[in-house]
């Protein structure tokens, strides 16, 4: 039953990753992906030590 289980979320995981991509390049996911890594890195600069989840998003949006 727990292989049966896995199958189905792998294959779940293979759904949402094939319409995440929606048409793109990997190219331009990866461009993508990268814009976001930069954009996470300068706020843990910013802020080292964390903070809530409310204040998190706060300062990823500031970032855009």
């Amino acid at each position: 039953m727990s292989g049966f289980i896995l199958y189905l979320l792998f294959g779940l995981l293979v759904v949402i990753f094939w319409r995440a991509r929606a048409g793109r390049t990997l190219d331009h996911l990866l461009e993508t992906d990268h814009q976001l890594h930069r954009r996470v890195m300068a706020v843990n600069e910013i802020h080292p030590k964390g903070g809530r989840w409310a204040d998190h998003r706060r300062w990823m949006a500031e970032q855009e």
